[in-house]
C-alpha cells in the first residue's frame, strides 16, 4: 500500500468517526440540555487524557515530551483547532440540526485548499473543481425543504454560521499544523494541541458556572465524543497528514455529511429527503476528483 493510499484510507476512517460528533453533540446539548461549552470541554478533556494514556502505553512518552517543547505554536494551533472549533461546533449543535452542522462544517475542505495555497502547496484546477462540486452537494442538501424534526431548531441561521466558523478553524488547524506533524509526529502534535485546547475550554466552561450534574446518558455521550471522534480520529488524521498533503486529505471529509445524515435520521428522527441522495452523489464525485492521482507529465 502506497503512502498516498494509506493516508487517504486513514483520512476516511477519521472522517467516518467525525460523522458521529454532530449527532452526539445535538443529543447532548439540544436533547439533554447540557451547556454546549461544557460539552465541548468534557469532550476534549476526555480526548486529551485518553491520548496521553495511549502514547504512554505505546512507548511514545519521550516523543510526546519532545513535542511539548514546541508548546507555543502547538498552543496556538490548539486555540484554533480545538478551543475555537469546539465552541463553534457545540453552539451549532445546540441551535440547528446535526445534518446541517455536519454538512457545513465538512465544507472546510474548500478552506483547506485556500489555506494550502498560502503555505505553498500545489492545488491543481481539477482538485478545486472537485472541492466546488462537493460544496455544491452540501448546498443541495442544506437548501432542501426541511423535514419535521424531533428536536426543535432554535436558530438555523446562527447555527449554520457557527458551523461555518468551525469549518474555517479546522481548515487552518489542518494546514498550519502539517509542519509540526511532520516535525514532531502526528499523534504527539495532536495530543499537545488537544491538551492546550481542552484546558482553555475548561476555563471558559467553569467561568460560565454550568450545571455539571450529568446523568449516565450524558456521560455516555461525552465518553463517546472524547474517545472515538476525538482521540482516535485526531490521532489518525494527523498520522494521515504525515503521509499526504493537506489539500489531498481535506476532501476525504466529504464522507462525513452523508454518514451524519444517516445517523441523524436513525437516532434523532431528523428528516431524510431526496436531497440526501443527490447531495451524496455529488460528494462522491467530489472526493474522486479532488483525490485522484494527477497524470504524470511526459518529457
Amino acid at each position: 500500500m502506497t503512502d498516498r493510499t494509506k493516508g487517504l484510507l486513514l483520512g476516511l476512517i477519521a472522517s467516518a468517526l467525525w460523522s458521529s460528533v454532530f449527532v452526539a453533540a445535538r443529543y447532548t446539548t439540544a436533547g439533554r440540555g447540557v451547556d454546549p461549552i461544557l460539552t465541548a470541554a468534557l469532550r476534549f478533556a476526555v480526548g486529551a487524557a485518553v491520548a496521553v494514556i495511549f502514547l504512554a502505553i505505546t512507548g511514545r512518552w519521550q516523543r510526546l515530551m519532545r513535542a511539548a517543547e514546541e508548546i507555543v505554536p502547538l498552543t496556538i494551533l490548539g486555540a484554533i483547532g480545538i478551543f475555537a472549533m469546539g465552541i463553534f461546533v457545540f453552539i451549532s449543535a445546540s441551535l440547528t440540526t446535526s445534518m446541517n452542522g455536519a454538512l457545513i462544517l465538512n465544507a472546510n475542505a474548500i478552506f483547506i485548499g485556500v489555506f494550502a495555497l498560502l503555505i505553498g502547496e500545489r492545488v491543481p484546477l481539477l482538485r478545486f473543481i472537485g472541492l466546488l462540486i462537493g460544496l455544491g452537494g452540501c448546498a443541495i442538501i442544506v437548501t432542501g425543504a426541511p423535514a419535521p424534526q424531533a428536536l426543535p431548531v432554535i436558530d438555523n441561521v446562527l447555527g449554520s454560521l457557527a458551523a461555518l466558523g468551525g469549518a474555517i478553524c479546522w481548515a487552518a488547524y489542518t494546514v498550519w499544523g502539517k509542519r509540526y506533524v511532520r516535525l514532531l509526529g502526528g499523534p504527539e502534535a495532536a495530543t499537545v494541541t488537544l491538551i492546550a485546547g481542552a484546558l482553555m475550554l475548561i476555563i471558559v466552561a467553569l467561568a460560565r458556572r454550568p450545571d455539571v450534574m450529568l446523568g449516565w446518558r450524558e456521560w455516555l455521550a461525552v465518553a463517546w465524543l472524547g474517545i472515538f471522534p476525538t482521540t482516535i480520529a485526531m490521532l489518525v488524521w494527523y498520522r494521515a497528514l504525515e503521509l499526504v498533503d493537506a489539500n489531498i486529505l481535506g476532501p476525504t471529509q466529504y464522507v462525513a455529511p452523508p454518514l451524519a445524515m444517516l445517523l441523524g435520521w436513525a437516532l434523532l428522527g431528523e428528516g431524510l429527503t431526496w436531497h440526501f441522495v443527490a447531495g451524496a452523489v455529488a460528494i462522491i464525485i467530489a472526493v474522486w476528483l479532488a483525490t485522484r492521482p494527477l497524470p504524470q507529465s511526459k518529457t
